[in-house]
């Protein structure tokens, strides 16, 4: 599911109007949201978060997606650790952080990654070819894609069968590492180094029927989607609490395949799915990625830019065609 906004606004430095801040909390999306986050911050990102707050539901108006909780916010040049459990779901370490930023290191561990091994990821034959360009799905439920309209992925490939990797699997972090992404220890604490103010905004797609009829319905979201955008990815899904599971994550991570002796644009991917213990997935900016097959209540940690969404769309060659001559 895209999670983000449809275009960007600026923060409400003068603070919005007590009677446009209330009309705008009144609506019945908010009405599931637990607001972790400081009042100051709420009042001053309103419009961003009121876009990245979504309720997707049935053509007959019963709820299948909702939001659930704002955690945050991780601010440039913080050191922080996630503590949903504690606070704003976000606890400031250091305010002015100088180490390597975990940016920098997502980087670095795809710079020295090498591809995955055989049955650790899927090679797709796909074109990609965005909204702007073309491409874009018509028809599609305005609360789909949040980001504004999604473009298309034309695969040519009879059936895409994505491999899942669980944690203790033993290429489970260096397959992680060639899509530019880690897994956060519970509590862990890491400087962003991004340069806009991140928020996670938690979502619960654990209702009846949300990936039948919303998600891969083609008036819903239209389907398997994956994107891309500037700023880093952090997925936390829900902790466990007296053993009782929260959320079952499984994000999807590409990586475009440039070979210029070959002309068929292809991309691989790996799912993996994270654990529900505090752990947290952070990708680099860029990654390829898509949570639609996690069960549960995921925080997805984003930021105010544009992104570049694509469905999932079958294509090949057609050859049932013949002329006739008189």
């Amino acid at each position: 599911m895209s999670h983000v906004i449809r275009k960007s606004y600026e923060e409400t430095l003068n603070m919005i109007s007590p009677e446009a801040f209330k009309q705008i909390r009144s609506q019945r999306k908010w009405q599931t949201v637990d607001i972790k986050i400081e009042e100051k911050d709420l009042r001053k990102n309103i419009h961003f978060l009121n876009d990245a707050v979504v309720l997707r539901q049935s053509p007959e108006g019963v709820p299948l997606m909702t939001t659930t909780a704002i955690y945050g916010p991780i601010r440039p040049g913080s050191k922080v650790a996630l503590t949903p459990g504690k606070g704003t779901g976000v606890t400031v370490i250091e305010e002015n952080c100088t180490e390597e930023s975990l940016i920098s290191k997502l980087e670095e561990l795809e710079r020295r990654a090498s591809e995955p091994k055989e049955g650790n990821a899927i090679t797709v034959r796909a074109n990609w070819v965005s909204s702007d360009d073309g491409g874009m799905v018509p028809s599609l439920d305005e609360s789909a894609n949040v980001f504004g309209s999604t473009g298309s992925l034309y695969v040519n490939e009879k059936a895409v069968v994505l491999p899942v990797l669980d944690v203790d699997h033993p290429d489970y972090h260096q397959t992680l590492a060639f899509y530019g992404a880690k897994l956060l220890m519970p509590k862990e604490e890491f400087c962003l180094g991004f340069n806009k103010i991140l928020f996670g905004m938690e979502y619960n797609t654990s209702l009846p029927d949300y990936i039948r009829n919303y998600a891969m319905s083609p008036f819903g979201g239209g389907g398997m989607f994956v994107e891309h955008h500037p700023f880093p990815h952090i997925f936390l899904p829900r902790p466990n609490e007296k053993d009782q599971v929260f959320c079952e994550a499984k994000v999807t991570l590409g990586h475009k395949v440039k070979d210029p002796e070959d002309k068929i644009p292809k991309i691989i991917f790996t799912t993996f799915r994270v654990p529900s213990d505090g752990s947290a997935l952070a990708i680099k900016p860029s990654a390829i990625h898509n949570d639609s097959f996690t069960n549960g209540r995921l925080a997805v940690f984003v930021a105010n830019t544009a992104a570049d969404t694509v469905a999932f769309r079958e294509t090949s060659p057609f050859t049932n065609i013949s002329v006739k001559d008189k």
